[in-house]
């Protein structure tokens, strides 16, 4: 079976069809496609088992040496020998049968069957999953057995949902402002940014999947989290429609603080109706609304603020985000305040 995955990276263009076909004419295998046939239809199973399998034997590191794009590669490649990220294709094989057994273990369970549902159908990246690791390994392989998991809970259940609902244009009118502003926010959640200087080289791979010791690393489940603050602080924009305030609320999508987001550095109001115009008709290269780090990911130190994480992300303007640079928001607001001072005692503020 290990010649199915080689022979799918060989290739120019990657197709997790094929290696699907394979891989579940094995005996071992074609009775979990069975059961879960039993309990979703067979694209949505499809769908679930491309998902394992992808996160399973797969890796999309970023190219060498343009840092350009990804490419799918195996997690026993050679470019990987020397890298935490590698997995041996038997330790890929035990990986799979635990997810495997996992999933059809949560068959009888109600809500994490109705949490799988949502999420196949209302994916934002490819192969999306609630599977994840439990620990940052940084000093040995992050790909093991035992560091590997779904989760599950209400938390990663309340994204999903409030993604299902501002996502179905039979709930409301301003279907295609959240798709669009999913897909800006699918990026800056789970993909990183270009980063060509520093030891640790990336460009838009999965968070989870760049290197464990880079600052950009972040696991699945807090990037998801960070989707879900982006959009409740969108909801909270100046001028949001009361309209869609109501029905978020009285479905109990969302519930709303009388707290309305502020660029954090400029404490300037958000303008929903400004954001709305942005995200409907973008401007090559411009936007007055970023989404950016309070604590700079390449700072030194560690705190609550820390990495890529729901604690350390917010919307800011685009004024904001040029006076913070690569400070921290305490950083510039001591900037900020010396600036006054030194205008005052200059006499040119009172």
């Amino acid at each position: 079976m290990i010649e199915i995955f080689n022979q799918s990276v060989a290739t120019e263009r990657f197709s997790i069809a094929p290696v699907t076909t394979g891989v579940f004419r094995e005996t071992e295998f074609t009775t979990y496609n069975t059961q879960l046939e039993e309990h979703f239809t067979p694209q949505q199973a499809k769908k679930l088992l491309q998902a394992i399998l992808r996160f399973s034997f797969y890796i999309e590191p970023v190219k060498q040496p343009k840092i350009e794009t990804t490419k799918f590669e195996v997690r026993w490649a050679d470019c990987l020998a020397a890298d935490p990220r590698f997995c041996s294709y038997d330790n890929c094989l035990l990986i799979f049968r635990k997810l495997l057994a996992d999933i059809v273990a949560q068959l009888g369970h109600v809500e994490n069957k109705s949490l799988l549902e949502i999420i196949i159908n209302h994916r934002l990246t490819a192969y999306e999953l609630n599977i994840g690791y439990i620990n940052r390994i940084q000093d040995a392989s992050i790909h093991t057995v035992e560091n590997v998991s779904f989760f599950w809970g209400n938390e990663i259940k309340q994204v999903y949902q409030l993604r299902q609902y501002l996502l179905n244009p039979n709930n409301h009118n301003f279907i295609g402002f959240f798709r669009e502003t999913y897909s800006k926010i699918a990026v800056k959640s789970f993909l990183t940014d270009r980063v060509l200087t520093g030891l640790h080289k990336t460009n838009r791979e999965k968070r989870w999947e760049c290197h464990p010791n880079s600052v950009h690393f972040a696991h699945r489940n807090e990037c998801l989290a960070i989707e879900s603050k982006l959009i409740k602080q969108i909801c909270h924009f100046d001028g949001f429609p009361i309209e869609l305030r109501t029905l978020l609320s009285e479905n109990n999508v969302i519930i709303f603080s009388n707290e309305v987001t502020k660029c954090p550095i400029t404490l300037d109001t958000l303008s929903f109706e400004n954001f709305q115009n942005e995200v409907l008709n973008p401007v090559l290269g411009k936007s007055s609304f970023q989404v950016g780090h309070l604590h700079p990911l390449k700072s030194l130190g560690e705190n609550e603020y820390s990495g890529h994480t729901a604690n350390n992300i917010s919307w800011i303007s685009l004024v904001g985000n040029r006076i913070q640079g690569e400070l921290s928001v305490e950083e510039t607001r001591e900037l900020i305040l010396r600036i006054i001072e030194n205008y005052r005692n200059a006499g040119i503020v009172d």
